[in-house]
């Protein structure tokens, strides 16, 4: 009997682990994202056509219809039962998240929650505020990362964790988007074990040290498990990215700053929550924050780290 046990046992890891990646599989659809894509989605959402994409202005709307786009062209699946869009209330103006899911290879009820904001300053006496770095290279990021992974989903492989895609509006008005999302979350937050937020991580102005492929991550001292993943990630797949938990050596800083974007929402929330930035520059919250700036080969590099830090997660935790 006890043998039996056994065997069932082994049965059941093995139906479990059917369609779980190898290494090759990660590496494979890593390699798939792509620089073209991602210069064409930072100068399409920083285009002057998008005026800043400043709250419910026409260029905000359209910003907010390719993005629409995309998740319908990935197949990827709305987060709220058939629609991707969350509409709620800022003041007196309309803001819009749009937020989509990918589900795990086999059911589960905990979810990994990447996400980006795309909303910015618009145009402030007679200058319009691009926001390529702040923050259309986050959101470029996150939907190449949202295609990878629904085609994974599609050729019937995924991860262990669903995946919601969120793309947040009105960060710049005090975080109303996120705070929304949270307040009006269909599912329960302590179901999502971790959120992963991409805000400004397109140049290379100002690194740590002497590396100008790094990546700032914050709130990994916090959350010392993620730190051990992210550096796990850069090692397995082979990146050269330099990783900074400290901005700059200065946890003190580290802290305030990581109080500034979407993930604190979540993290205030008890959620396990992380910046990922290439920081503040010359060009942040100014109008000379163009497409031209941004380091593409740099930026693919970043893509993939988060990439694996993703896959990483699913299925460490």
């Amino acid at each position: 009997m006890k043998i039996l046990r056994i065997l069932a046992s082994l049965s059941v890891l093995i139906f479990l682990n059917a369609g779980i990646l190898s290494g090759q599989d990660l590496i494979k659809y890593s390699s798939s994202i792509s620089i073209e894509r991602l210069k064409s989605l930072v100068s399409f959402l920083s285009d002057d056509i998008t005026q800043g994409r400043g709250l419910a202005s026409p260029g905000h709307q359209i910003a907010g219809h390719m993005i629409l786009g995309k998740f319908n062209e990935s197949s990827i699946n709305p987060f709220y039962s058939n629609s991707y869009v969350q509409s709620f209330r800022i003041d007196s103006l309309p803001g819009r998240n749009i937020i989509g899911v990918i589900r795990a290879k086999y059911y589960t009820d905990k979810y990994i929650l990447i996400s980006a904001h795309y909303d910015h300053l618009g145009i402030l006496a007679g200058n319009i505020y691009n926001g390529a770095d702040d923050n259309a290279s986050g959101v470029a990021v996150l939907l190449e990362l949202a295609r990878v992974f629904a085609t994974m989903r599609e050729n019937r492989e995924g991860l262990n964790k669903n995946l919601i895609f969120a793309v947040f509006d009105g960060k710049e008005n005090n975080m109303a988007g996120s705070l929304d999302f949270l307040k009006r979350l269909p599912i329960d937050k302590k179901n999502i074990i971790c959120n992963i937020n991409i805000d400004q991580i397109g140049c290379t102005f100002a690194p740590p040290g002497r590396n100008r492929d790094y990546l700032l991550i914050l709130g990994a001292n916090t959350y010392k498990e993620y730190r051990k993943l992210a550096v796990k990630a850069v090692r397995e797949a082979g990146l050269i990215t330099e990783l900074d938990f400290d901005f700059y050596g200065s946890s003190e800083f580290a802290e305030i700053f990581y109080t500034s974007s979407d993930q604190y929402t979540f993290h205030k929330a008890g959620i396990p929550s992380l910046l990922l930035t290439s920081g503040v520059h010359m060009h942040t919250y100014k109008p000379t924050d163009d497409w031209y700036f941004i380091n593409f080969p740099v930026l693919v590099n970043r893509a993939r780290f988060i990439y694996n830090f993703i896959c990483q997660v699913a299925f460490s935790l």
